[in-house]
Protein backbone atom coordinates (compact mmCIF):
# COMPACT_ATOMS: atom_id res chain seq x y z
CA UNK A 1 0.00 0.00 0.00
CA UNK A 2 1.81 3.34 -1.20
CA UNK A 3 -0.06 5.83 1.21
CA UNK A 4 -1.04 4.91 5.44
CA UNK A 5 -4.61 5.12 4.40
CA UNK A 6 -6.65 5.61 7.95
CA UNK A 7 -8.94 3.45 7.12
CA UNK A 8 -9.39 0.72 3.91
CA UNK A 9 -13.23 0.43 2.93
CA UNK A 10 -14.93 -1.92 0.47
CA UNK A 11 -18.57 -1.06 -0.40
CA UNK A 12 -20.87 -4.32 -1.47
CA UNK A 13 -23.30 -3.86 -4.29
CA UNK A 14 -25.51 -1.06 -4.44
CA UNK A 15 -27.62 -2.04 -7.34
CA UNK A 16 -29.65 1.47 -8.14
CA UNK A 17 -30.09 2.45 -4.78
CA UNK A 18 -28.48 5.42 -4.57
CA UNK A 19 -30.08 7.48 -1.93
CA UNK A 20 -30.00 5.02 0.57
CA UNK A 21 -26.22 4.65 -0.21
CA UNK A 22 -25.76 8.18 -0.17
CA UNK A 23 -26.86 8.38 3.69
CA UNK A 24 -24.46 5.82 4.90
CA UNK A 25 -21.89 7.58 2.42
CA UNK A 26 -22.75 10.56 4.61
CA UNK A 27 -22.24 8.32 7.82
CA UNK A 28 -18.64 7.27 6.97
CA UNK A 29 -17.24 10.86 6.30
CA UNK A 30 -14.69 9.70 3.79
CA UNK A 31 -11.67 11.44 4.19
CA UNK A 32 -8.74 11.51 1.62
CA UNK A 33 -6.90 9.54 4.59
CA UNK A 34 -9.20 6.84 3.34
CA UNK A 35 -9.33 4.40 0.44
CA UNK A 36 -12.83 3.34 -0.66
CA UNK A 37 -13.08 0.29 -3.07
CA UNK A 38 -17.00 -0.10 -4.59
CA UNK A 39 -16.89 -3.89 -5.86
CA UNK A 40 -19.32 -3.30 -8.47
CA UNK A 41 -22.91 -3.65 -9.89
CA UNK A 42 -24.17 -0.11 -9.52
CA UNK A 43 -26.99 -1.08 -11.89
CA UNK A 44 -30.65 -2.33 -12.06
CA UNK A 45 -32.80 -3.85 -9.50
CA UNK A 46 -33.33 -0.14 -7.79
CA UNK A 47 -34.45 2.96 -9.17
CA UNK A 48 -31.90 5.54 -9.58
CA UNK A 49 -29.50 2.95 -11.53
CA UNK A 50 -28.48 6.04 -14.13
CA UNK A 51 -27.76 8.21 -11.55
CA UNK A 52 -25.47 5.94 -9.61
CA UNK A 53 -23.05 5.02 -12.42
CA UNK A 54 -22.57 8.58 -13.37
CA UNK A 55 -21.67 9.30 -9.38
CA UNK A 56 -19.24 6.50 -9.19
CA UNK A 57 -17.92 7.97 -12.50
CA UNK A 58 -16.93 11.12 -11.02
CA UNK A 59 -16.17 10.17 -7.44
CA UNK A 60 -13.71 7.29 -8.86
CA UNK A 61 -11.49 10.43 -10.47
CA UNK A 62 -10.52 11.31 -7.12
CA UNK A 63 -7.13 9.13 -6.23
CA UNK A 64 -8.45 7.55 -3.27
CA UNK A 65 -11.62 6.31 -4.37
CA UNK A 66 -11.86 2.96 -6.90
CA UNK A 67 -14.98 1.77 -8.47
CA UNK A 68 -14.42 -1.86 -9.76
CA UNK A 69 -16.52 -3.23 -12.63
CA UNK A 70 -19.37 -5.68 -11.38
CA UNK A 71 -21.61 -8.26 -14.14
CA UNK A 72 -24.42 -5.63 -14.70
CA UNK A 73 -21.87 -3.17 -15.53
CA UNK A 74 -20.19 -5.36 -17.54
CA UNK A 75 -23.54 -6.56 -19.06
CA UNK A 76 -24.39 -3.17 -19.96
CA UNK A 77 -21.65 -2.39 -21.88
CA UNK A 78 -21.38 -5.16 -23.84
CA UNK A 79 -25.45 -4.41 -24.78
CA UNK A 80 -24.45 -1.51 -26.22
CA UNK A 81 -21.53 -2.76 -28.27
CA UNK A 82 -23.74 -5.37 -29.32
CA UNK A 83 -22.28 -8.61 -27.60
CA UNK A 84 -23.89 -11.22 -26.30
CA UNK A 85 -27.39 -10.48 -26.72
CA UNK A 86 -28.40 -13.34 -24.70
CA UNK A 87 -27.33 -11.55 -21.34
CA UNK A 88 -29.57 -8.51 -22.27
CA UNK A 89 -32.14 -10.11 -19.59
CA UNK A 90 -29.64 -9.58 -16.60
CA UNK A 91 -30.12 -5.87 -17.18
CA UNK A 92 -33.31 -4.60 -16.10
CA UNK A 93 -35.71 -2.54 -18.22
CA UNK A 94 -35.68 0.39 -15.33
CA UNK A 95 -31.78 0.92 -16.01
CA UNK A 96 -33.09 0.63 -20.00
CA UNK A 97 -35.98 3.14 -19.80
CA UNK A 98 -33.53 5.55 -17.23
CA UNK A 99 -30.99 5.09 -20.84
CA UNK A 100 -33.61 5.68 -23.32
CA UNK A 101 -35.29 9.02 -21.67
CA UNK A 102 -31.95 10.87 -20.68
CA UNK A 103 -30.88 10.16 -24.25
CA UNK A 104 -33.74 12.01 -25.14
CA UNK A 105 -31.57 15.36 -24.59
CA UNK A 106 -28.38 13.90 -24.03
CA UNK A 107 -27.50 11.89 -27.05
CA UNK A 108 -23.87 11.13 -26.20
CA UNK A 109 -25.01 9.42 -22.91
CA UNK A 110 -23.99 5.90 -24.32
CA UNK A 111 -20.57 7.10 -25.12
CA UNK A 112 -20.16 8.12 -22.07
CA UNK A 113 -21.79 5.02 -20.30
CA UNK A 114 -18.81 3.11 -22.14
CA UNK A 115 -15.97 5.20 -21.53
CA UNK A 116 -17.11 5.29 -17.99
CA UNK A 117 -17.33 1.14 -17.73
CA UNK A 118 -14.07 0.64 -19.31
CA UNK A 119 -12.39 2.75 -16.92
CA UNK A 120 -13.31 0.96 -14.29
CA UNK A 121 -10.54 -1.89 -13.30
CA UNK A 122 -11.60 -5.54 -12.73
CA UNK A 123 -9.29 -5.97 -9.01
CA UNK A 124 -7.58 -4.32 -7.20
CA UNK A 125 -4.79 -5.53 -5.25
CA UNK A 126 -2.85 -4.17 -2.07
CA UNK A 127 -1.00 -5.85 1.32
CA UNK A 128 -1.57 -4.30 4.64
CA UNK A 129 0.72 -5.62 7.44
CA UNK A 130 2.01 -8.74 5.73
CA UNK A 131 -1.99 -9.44 4.51
CA UNK A 132 -2.61 -9.34 1.30
CA UNK A 133 -6.15 -8.69 0.11
CA UNK A 134 -7.55 -8.98 -3.62
CA UNK A 135 -10.79 -6.74 -3.98
CA UNK A 136 -13.04 -7.83 -7.22
CA UNK A 137 -16.72 -7.67 -7.91
CA UNK A 138 -16.72 -12.07 -7.83
CA UNK A 139 -13.69 -13.90 -7.37
CA UNK A 140 -11.96 -16.38 -9.40
CA UNK A 141 -12.78 -20.12 -11.02
CA UNK A 142 -10.30 -22.20 -7.88
CA UNK A 143 -12.22 -25.14 -9.42
CA UNK A 144 -9.19 -26.74 -10.49
CA UNK A 145 -6.20 -24.56 -9.34
CA UNK A 146 -7.42 -23.38 -5.58
CA UNK A 147 -5.08 -20.63 -5.86
CA UNK A 148 -5.51 -18.99 -9.08
CA UNK A 149 -3.52 -16.26 -10.83
CA UNK A 150 -5.84 -13.40 -10.64
CA UNK A 151 -4.07 -11.63 -13.55
CA UNK A 152 -4.90 -14.60 -15.85
CA UNK A 153 -8.59 -14.87 -15.16
CA UNK A 154 -10.88 -14.13 -17.68
CA UNK A 155 -13.50 -10.92 -17.11
CA UNK A 156 -16.58 -13.79 -16.79
CA UNK A 157 -14.88 -15.22 -13.98
CA UNK A 158 -13.86 -11.86 -12.25
CA UNK A 159 -17.32 -10.60 -12.79
CA UNK A 160 -19.57 -14.27 -12.81
CA UNK A 161 -18.44 -16.88 -10.78
CA UNK A 162 -20.17 -18.10 -7.73
CA UNK A 163 -19.60 -21.59 -6.57
CA UNK A 164 -16.64 -22.10 -8.79
CA UNK A 165 -14.71 -19.28 -6.22
CA UNK A 166 -16.23 -19.35 -2.50
CA UNK A 167 -16.26 -23.58 -2.57
CA UNK A 168 -12.87 -24.11 -3.76
CA UNK A 169 -10.55 -20.89 -3.30
CA UNK A 170 -7.83 -22.33 -0.53
CA UNK A 171 -5.55 -19.33 -1.42
CA UNK A 172 -3.33 -17.19 1.64
CA UNK A 173 -4.85 -13.97 0.02
CA UNK A 174 -7.95 -12.51 1.91
CA UNK A 175 -10.70 -11.99 -1.53
CA UNK A 176 -12.61 -9.23 -0.87
CA UNK A 177 -16.22 -9.83 -3.19
CA UNK A 178 -19.53 -8.84 -3.77
CA UNK A 179 -21.78 -10.38 -5.91
CA UNK A 180 -23.50 -13.23 -4.25
CA UNK A 181 -26.15 -11.97 -2.03
CA UNK A 182 -25.41 -13.54 1.67
CA UNK A 183 -28.90 -14.29 1.37
CA UNK A 184 -28.49 -16.59 -1.20
CA UNK A 185 -26.31 -18.71 1.13
CA UNK A 186 -28.50 -19.02 3.84
CA UNK A 187 -27.32 -15.95 5.65
CA UNK A 188 -28.73 -13.05 7.78
CA UNK A 189 -28.37 -9.70 5.76
CA UNK A 190 -24.51 -9.51 7.63
CA UNK A 191 -20.77 -9.79 5.87
CA UNK A 192 -19.27 -12.92 5.72
CA UNK A 193 -15.50 -12.45 7.06
CA UNK A 194 -14.40 -15.90 6.47
CA UNK A 195 -16.08 -18.21 4.15
CA UNK A 196 -16.69 -21.76 4.81
CA UNK A 197 -13.06 -20.50 6.97
CA UNK A 198 -11.73 -19.48 3.47
CA UNK A 199 -9.70 -16.23 2.83
CA UNK A 200 -13.03 -14.35 1.93
CA UNK A 201 -15.06 -11.65 2.75
CA UNK A 202 -18.15 -11.41 1.62
CA UNK A 203 -20.04 -8.44 1.47
CA UNK A 204 -23.17 -8.39 -0.65
CA UNK A 205 -25.82 -8.09 1.75
CA UNK A 206 -28.90 -8.07 -0.54
CA UNK A 207 -29.29 -4.04 -1.25
CA UNK A 208 -33.13 -4.50 -2.94
CA UNK A 209 -32.24 -7.64 -4.30
CA UNK A 210 -33.65 -9.31 -1.22
CA UNK A 211 -36.44 -8.69 1.14
CA UNK A 212 -33.93 -7.80 4.22
CA UNK A 213 -31.17 -6.38 1.62
CA UNK A 214 -29.07 -3.77 3.09
CA UNK A 215 -26.00 -2.12 1.39
CA UNK A 216 -22.72 -2.95 3.50
CA UNK A 217 -19.44 -0.76 3.88
CA UNK A 218 -16.58 -2.81 5.84
CA UNK A 219 -13.13 -1.73 6.95
CA UNK A 220 -10.89 -4.17 6.78
CA UNK A 221 -8.08 -2.92 8.74
CA UNK A 222 -10.23 -2.33 11.90
CA UNK A 223 -13.00 -5.49 11.24
CA UNK A 224 -15.78 -2.84 11.44
CA UNK A 225 -18.66 -2.32 9.10
CA UNK A 226 -21.58 0.44 8.53
CA UNK A 227 -24.62 -0.71 6.97
CA UNK A 228 -27.78 1.29 5.39
CA UNK A 229 -31.53 0.83 6.71
CA UNK A 230 -33.59 -2.71 5.37
CA UNK A 231 -33.71 -1.33 1.43
CA UNK A 232 -35.04 -4.59 0.09
CA UNK A 233 -38.56 -5.01 -1.02
CA UNK A 234 -38.69 -8.52 -3.28
CA UNK A 235 -37.83 -12.09 -3.70
CA UNK A 236 -34.04 -12.91 -4.14
CA UNK A 237 -32.80 -11.66 -7.67
CA UNK A 238 -28.65 -11.19 -8.46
Amino acid sequence: MNKNYTRVMAVGDIHGCLTPFLSLYDRLEVTEDDLIIFLGDYIDRGPESLAALEWLGRESLKPNVIALRGNHEQTLLDCIAGRYADRFFNIGIGTIKEVRSAMKTDPTLPLRIVQTIRRMPLYHRLTVEGQEYIFCHAGVDAQLDHDPPIESQPIDRLVWVREEFYNHYEGAATYVVGHTPVQFLGQPPLPIKRFNDRNIIMLDTGSCCAESGRITCYDVLSDKFWQTARIGWGSLGF
